[in-house]
């Protein structure tokens, strides 16, 4: 079982079976559209292909777990295998042409790490980086070296995988430092972090407690002195009584 700790489990029924061969890789599409629920109708609508994941700029939806191979590459008769040979796919919420937003492609900076770290996927692009639109259109030009796909893992644009057509994801330079330079949040680190606020949580925490003095010092102190005058008028009123009696 391998689910994103992260992610919001939203499974589908369409899986490509079990891999046949490869190490594993990430495989960047987008979803050439603008909302999330569009992308899940899409899914529903056009022959059940895919991905493992559906990335926006809140969230990141896990549609299969991934041992088992999503559906989004194409994959004609006769052709290398694609989705089949160790492809862990996700589609970002966005179009292909067009800017994509800060904090979508930081969650699949995140995801990304953990998927390189669950699957041992190394950080490098063996058919180099995605080409960046031109002037939002497909530039061309994309390279889908079939020995590379075959034999090594890594990243890959939906661009970079042979037989297929599509020219996304299109990153620019800066979206692709984005997403190459979110930091994996692994629990050593957020250990770490969390021991390193201790003494501030407990500096706040001491400042939260209720301090001996006020309202309460005040009354403790009222009831000690009402305690001292009944003990010293004890005597007066026995010898009052005594004094009655004679």
């Amino acid at each position: 079982m391998a689910r994103c700790p992260f992610a919001r489990w939203m499974p589908l029924p369409w899986s490509a079976g079990q891999y046949t061969a490869g190490p594993f890789r990430i495989i960047h599409h987008t979803t050439e559209g603008s909302t999330a629920a569009g992308a899940f109708a899409t899914y529903q609508d056009n022959g059940h292909d895919i991905p493992h994941f559906t990335v926006d700029d809140q969230f990141i939806y896990q549609h299969l777990d991934t041992e088992v191979a999503a559906r989004a590459l194409a994959h004609p008769p006769g052709t290398v295998e694609t989705n089949r040979f160790s492809a862990i796919q996700f589609e970002l919420v966005g179009f292909a042409g067009r800017p994509k937003s800060q904090a979508s492609l930081t969650n699949v900076g995140r995801l990304c790490r953990w998927i390189e770290s669950t699957h041992n996927v190394p950080g490098d692009w063996p058919n180099g980086y995605p080409n960046p639109p031109d002037r939002g259109h497909d530039p061309g030009h994309h390279n889908r070296n079939e020995q590379n796909w075959r034999t090594r893992g890594g990243h890959y644009g939906h661009c970079h995988v042979p037989a297929n057509s599509h020219w996304d994801p299109a990153y620019t330079a800066a979206e692709l430092q984005i997403v190459m330079s979110v930091p994996a949040a692994d629990a050593a680190h957020q250990i770490v972090a969390e021991t390193a606020e201790l003494p501030e949580m407990a500096a706040r925490a001491d400042l939260a407690k209720p301090k001996r003095g006020g309202r309460a010092k005040k009354a403790k102190a009222a009831r000690k002195a009402k305690a001292v005058k009944k003990r010293k008028a004890a005597p007066k009123r026995a010898r009052k009584r005594s004094q009655r009696a004679r």
